[in-house]
């Protein structure tokens, strides 16, 4: 992926030949690399870039101005070697303790009921509807199931069990989302779409917004890594201002596996609720249901998604997720403000808290990791 790049001289100086959607096209999404986190389309100023069902393509001109390069959280350049220890500890001041990346505190809940979300799921939404009352931010970028923003950025069939980009500007909204994601939304579209139809006035200049942002480990990284890059600190970007990601979480290309599905009759348009077990996935669509072990469904993985051994959210203020033989849902908080949130969370009885050997907590998220 790395390479020289060329210069040519101008009266000004040397210019520097900019990575492009073509580099994207040929580096990450045709070797299957691609994350699908979005962050390509949403901030490609022509919106020339667009999300098809399994990967971005151009659709539109393109200005060759690269930036859909330079948010890609799989690509690297001179000035950005990738995710390393330098780049934990200037977001969260701290160095990495264990394998799962730096914590400041690990915190295990009571797990809540919710149709519409898993166990890890329901807690986020409940965070995240607690900030928007709150007010320490005035909307929630997530991918799910509800109805999607900037769907004029996606080209494929926005139905079913496929993932796409929402907001929530109400408490009541995230309280009622539908997550239940076992394919990839493009969530950094999610954010595009929170800037431009909750306060549109952003990009002029006017009025701030603060962003929450619920997304796989995968696309968290593609926001630190907008932020480190030439291009960082974009209006875009600025926005966000609390990050929580999910982790030990498998993801699907809907390509593939509806391909898998329709041998027994099911589609994603069909599904109407899934459930997962220890090691297999049931999949329900009225009276039918049908169970898939892990192994059945190897073929429609999401090469990009699993080629990334971040499997905790290493880069996100809050990483929320389940471990085997653990009754309770797992938080690891990163930030000091993710400390102070859950804190507050506890004490308000919003979420409550189990009992727990802290040190096994940490051997548990630590084994995640082995083998590579």
């Amino acid at each position: 992926m790395s390479q020289e790049l060329k210069t040519w001289p101008t009266p000004y100086g040397p210019i520097t030949q900019r990575m492009i959607f073509a580099n994207l096209l040929k580096d990450i999404v045709r070797p299957g690399k691609c994350v699908y986190c979005g962050s390509c389309a949403a901030t490609c100023p022509t919106n020339a870039v667009q999300m098809l069902e399994d990967a971005p393509r151009i659709l539109g001109v393109c200005i060759k101005c690269g930036y859909c390069y330079y948010a890609c959280p799989v690509t690297t350049e001179e000035d950005f070697k990738g995710f390393d220890k330098d780049i934990e500890e200037s977001i969260f001041g701290l160095p990495r303790s264990e394998k799962f990346g730096v914590y400041r505190k690990i915190y295990l809940v009571k797990r809540v009921e919710d149709p519409d979300a898993f166990p890890d799921e329901a807690i986020a939404k409940k965070i995240l509807a607690y900030g928007l009352r709150k007010g320490y931010w005035d909307v929630v970028a997530y991918s799910g199931r509800d109805s999607p923003v900037t769907d004029g950025l996606l080209n494929y069939r926005v139905s079913g069990w496929r993932g796409r980009p929402s907001i929530a500007c109400k408490p009541g909204d995230m309280e009622s989302a539908k997550l239940k994601l076992i394919t990839p939304g493009p969530t950094i579209l999610g954010v595009r779409g929170a800037v431009e139809e909750y306060k549109g006035a952003y990009f002029h200049g006017v009025e701030p917004i603060r962003v929450a942002v619920l997304g796989p480990p995968h696309h968290i990284r593609s926001i630190w890594r907008g932020r480190f890059s030439w291009a960082g600190h974009t209006k875009l970007l600025k926005t966000i201002v609390f990050m929580i990601s999910y982790f030990a979480r498998k993801f699907y290309l809907p390509s593939k596996l509806n391909v898998i599905l329709m041998r027994n009759g099911l589609s994603l348009e069909s599904i109407e609720d899934i459930e997962y077990k220890r090691n297999s996935i049931l999949f329900k669509a009225g009276d039918k249901v049908v169970e898939y072990r892990f192994e059945d469904l190897e073929e429609a993985i999401h090469p990009g998604i699993s080629s990334i051994k971040d499997l905790t959210g290493e880069y996100s203020d809050l990483s929320i997720g389940l471990l085997d033989d653990v009754e309770g849902v797992v938080l690891i908080a990163r930030s000091e403000e993710a400390v102070s949130l859950l804190d507050e969370l506890l004490g308000e009885g919003v979420l409550e808290s189990l009992e727990f050997d802290e040190r096994d907590l940490v051997n548990k998220l630590n084994k995640l990791y082995e083998g590579g």
